[in-house]
């Protein structure tokens, strides 16, 4: 296994460990996260940085793994908008209410067999309950929503434009060409 140049040692570690995919991913999450600040700043959305969140959350080294990322953030963010806005008006401090609609939030994910939606479903309620917004709730949960959107959107097109992956069997015959 070794030889005197040490090359074929360094080419087995770098295919073991998955390198070249990794750092197609790595950069492919981070020319997400670029494109969703830019498009935030350029459509002057005042949180736009959630659009550059979501686009890294989402991202992921296989296709099918991010799109299914993807649906679950936008059942998530939804649910936890819709549920957010009602809560706002019935919180009033009261702890055990902001905790039955948490408990919502990741029941209704969960009845519709959404699972991971109901942890983004509830994040997206408390930022909406928790956090004093001037514009209100409604407002609040229509701007969390799009941010988010905005942030899916991006990540799902830099997935399927942005080295995007071949069928295995092309990938396959590429390879014994």
């Amino acid at each position: 296994m070794s030889t005197e140049s040490g090359t074929p040692v360094v080419a087995n570690w770098w295919k073991r460990k998955n390198i070249h995919s990794r750092a197609i991913g790595a950069f492919k999450t981070s020319v997400a996260a670029v494109l969703c600040v830019w498009l935030g700043n350029l459509l002057r959305l005042e949180h736009g940085y959630w659009a550059a969140v979501s686009a890294i959350v989402v991202m992921a080294s296989d296709n099918t793994v991010t799109l299914l990322s993807c649906r679950d953030r936008l059942i998530g963010t939804a649910i936890g908008a819709l549920l957010g806005w009602g809560t706002f008006y019935v919180w009033h401090g009261h702890y055990l209410m902001y905790g039955l609609a948490v408990l919502l939030c990741v029941l209704a994910c969960s009845m519709l067999e959404f699972e991971k939606a109901g942890r983004l479903a509830a994040v997206t309620l408390t930022i909406i309950v928790l956090i004093k917004i001037d514009n209100g709730p409604g407002r609040a949960a229509l701007a969390r929503f799009l941010e988010v959107s905005l942030g899916v959107i991006v990540a799902m097109v830099v997935t399927h434009v942005v080295f995007p992956q071949r069928p295995a069997h092309l990938a396959e015959s590429a390879s014994h060409s």
